[in-house]
Order: C-alpha cells, then sequence, then structure tokens
C-alpha cells in the first residue's frame, strides 16, 4: 500500500502547518501581555539594553515608548559629564553614581537650554567596574528608575585616542 496514495494522509499534510499557525498566534494573544497606560503616580523600571554591560561609552535605557540614552563625556582625568537624552520629555531627572563605598547624595540634573529633551550633569571620576548608575525621571507625574553598572562610562577603542580627530578635521 503506498502512503502517498492516502487522501486523509496527504489532506493532514496541508492542514497541521495551517493549524500549527493559527494556534502559535492564538496562544500569544491569550498568554501575551497587553499594554498598560502611563498612571500619574507609579513608578515604572527601566530596562538596560546591552551596551550598559560593555565600555561603549552610551547606555540606553527602556521600558515600553520611553527610551532613555545616557552618553558620558569626560572633561578632565578627573571629572565627567553625563548627558542624558529622552524619548518623552522629562520634568526633572536625578542621577547619582555609586559605589559600594561612598553613598553620594544624587544630583539634579541640569536641562541644556540650546537643545530639546537634553540633560546634563557633572561628577567626579570613579571606578567604573565597582560603580553604579542609579536615575530617577519624573514623565508625565510618573516616575522611571534604573540602576545599571556604570562599565560604559570607560570608553574604550581598538585604536590609540592620542591620534584620534573628530571626522570633519580630517586632513
Amino acid at each position: 500500500m503506498n502512503v502517498l496514495k492516502n487522501k486523509h494522509l496527504i489532506a493532514a499534510m496541508f492542514v497541521a502547518p495551517v493549524l500549527a499557525i493559527i494556534a502559535y498566534f492564538a496562544v500569544d494573544h491569550v498568554v501575551s501581555e497587553k499594554p498598560h497606560t502611563l498612571q500619574q503616580g507609579k513608578s515604572y523600571q527601566l530596562a538596560a539594553r546591552p551596551n550598559c554591560r560593555y565600555q561603549s561609552g552610551e547606555c540606553t535605557l527602556e521600558n515600553g515608548d520611553v527610551e532613555v540614552s545616557v552618553r558620558v563625556q569626560r572633561l578632565s582625568d578627573t571629572e565627567i559629564q553625563l548627558v542624558l537624552s529622552s524619548s518623552l520629555p522629562a520634568q526633572n531627572v536625578l542621577a547619582a553614581l555609586y559605589d559600594g563605598d561612598t553613598g553620594e547624595e544624587p544630583v539634579v540634573m541640569r536641562r541644556d537650554q540650546t537643545e530639546t529633551g537634553i540633560w546634563t550633569a557633572s561628577f567626579a571620576m570613579v571606578d567604573p567596574a565597582k560603580s553604579q548608575l542609579r536615575l530617577v525621571l519624573d514623565v508625565a507625574g510618573a516616575v522611571f528608575f534604573a540602576e545599571t553598572p556604570a562599565v560604559f562610562i570607560d570608553y574604550d577603542t581598538t585604536y590609540p585616542r592620542d591620534n584620534f580627530s573628530p571626522a570633519g578635521s580630517m586632513q
């Protein structure tokens, strides 16, 4: 008896993949978390993206539609400046660099007058390997907070930084 002549088996071979795809989307619809609207007075945690774990010079934090980018600019050997930009307008931003030994007070970040949505604050240079960055943002009456390792502060390149020149001034 030839298996490929059995019309029930052939019909099942065509119907099974279709049923599997329908079941996949049906289960996703039933068990997936429904998006919540932002509620004033509530607090939400920001999740750190992978670039926060490496010496990238930038850290991206997110929760739903809220995306916060933190970049580091070195002002001197002992001082750095955090530059924060947010996808939604923030009313207030607090930041602190914390290592296990010192309990630094949070610093109120200043809103940049020239660019909308940019916040800056200066900090004393700490050991990035042992430090944590703590952020609190007030967005539309809701509080967003994050704590992530500060490893990203040390921007590491594969080429020597002595010869680095901005792209616009190449000769």
